[in-house]
């Protein structure tokens, strides 16, 4: 009975939380990316300098009610986060999909 209270008061805090909101990369160091999300997952040569290439698999959950009010319908989502970087290591675009 308590780990299903505990689960439940998790559930909720977790609901609350904010994300924050996305930085403008455009002029930044490409050094600044991979501090906030690490190394990339690959990174390939342009004619423009180099795209870094971060691909982040989660969990998502619907917007359906579950259990008590509760969402629980869960799917895997992706993002791809995308930056081209010039010769220098400046940002010069920043793309950024959900899928």
């Amino acid at each position: 009975m308590c780990v299903v209270v505990g689960v439940l008061v998790l559930g909720v805090l977790s609901s609350c939380a904010t994300l924050q909101p996305e930085p403008k990369w455009e002029g930044r160091k490409i050094d600044d990316a991979i501090a906030r999300y690490g190394p990339p997952t690959k990174v390939i040569p342009d004619a423009n300098g180099k795209v870094y290439v971060w691909k982040f698999t989660h969990n998502s959950y619907s917007d359906s009610p579950g259990i008590g009010g509760m969402n629980t319908a869960r799917e895997m989502r992706t993002t791809l986060r995308m930056m081209t970087v010039n010769a220098d290591g400046i940002i010069t675009s920043y793309n950024r999909q959900d899928q």
